[in-house]
């Protein structure tokens, strides 16, 4: 009886492990003994890597280095896991996630999902640091386009992505700068289509010269996505705008109706509360701000705050 349930337990671990690292269709394709490679006329990848990596690791101890490593990727998979990205590997200390693939949605969502995505990395990544008092910086890079995916191995199954967007991804994320996520032109036009949300990016610019040299490609036009919220009035504090508590997204009043009962948008962080600003009207240089819970009212800052949950 105790054997049969060991094994039972062991079974039922290797078949949830087996489920994280690899897509259903692709388990059941395996389970017929049938190779799995499948087209994907349009995803959106990311790449992330810490910046200067190899001089902070030298300065660390292995353990501290496995430690942070740990911490760091716990929480991006956390926040891949609410923004509904798949998470593909890392590989030392990069990070990677699609979208519109292995589950297929349409080019809009599934670049809206990484970009999301993207900026809660950069703003937990701006707020983190190790036990120790280190901080780490992170770098990014997007870009959209057609891909091949398919499982790999036997002994180490792994479903990866193949073709020229995820090359260009990873160059995106190379020739990107620390606390930055820049975005090829095709993943801008796609958020610039995005129904729910509006995303502010800049076209990048070095001594006059628009875009980034890439090699094999030449000069390509890039740009630098910062932040994203509801709609263009969501981007300034004005009489009537709420901030989100925790996550400190401003929302203007008919946008705050529109999601009162929903998470934040912006986010997809649950709302405990919503602070209404009666001040003057602001501009948000931040994509958030600090706010605290609490019932009374801020005069000076003119913040009131108001349940609506």
């Amino acid at each position: 009886m105790v054997l049969t349930a060991m094994t039972m337990v062991k079974s039922y671990l290797h078949k949830d492990l087996v489920k994280r690292m690899l897509p259903k269709q692709a388990i059941r394709k395996l389970q017929r003994g049938q190779t799995v490679v499948e087209k994907y006329n349009i995803v959106t990848v990311f790449f992330a890597d810490i910046v200067g990596y190899t001089g902070a690791a030298g300065s660390m101890r292995p353990t501290q280095v496995m430690k942070m490593l740990n911490e760091l990727y716990t929480e991006l998979d956390k926040l891949a896991e609410k923004h509904q990205v798949f998470k593909v590997e890392t590989v030392g200390n990069q990070y990677m996630v699609v979208a519109g693939a292995p589950h297929r949605v349409t080019g809009r969502v599934g670049a809206q999902r990484v970009a999301l995505f993207a900026l809660d990395a950069i703003n937990f990544v701006s707020k983190y640091q190790t036990k120790e008092g280190d901080k780490i910086l992170i770098r990014a890079g997007m870009a959209s386009g057609p891909t091949v995916a398919g499982v790999v191995g036997q002994a180490m199954p792994r479903y990866c992505f193949f073709g020229e967007t995820v090359d260009f991804a990873s160059k995106m994320e190379s020739t990107s700068k620390k606390m930055k996520i820049q975005v090829s032109e095709i993943t801008y036009r796609l958020l610039l289509d995005s129904v729910n949300l509006k995303f502010v990016m800049t076209k990048r610019m070095e001594g006059g010269v628009a875009g980034v040299e890439i090699k094999g490609k030449g000069q390509q036009i890039t740009f630098w996505m910062e932040k994203a919220s509801p709609c263009e009035k969501c981007f300034e504090l004005a009489t009537g705008s709420f901030a989100l508590v925790p996550c400190g997204h401003i929302m203007c009043a008919e946008c705050n109706e529109k999601y009162k009962m929903l998470p934040c948008p912006t986010c997809r962080c649950k709302v405990d509360d919503r602070v209404e600003w009666r001040g003057k009207p602001t501009k948000i240089v931040d994509e958030s701000i600090e706010v605290e819970h609490a019932p009374n009212i801020d005069e000076e800052a003119g913040l009131t705050s108001e349940t609506i949950l």
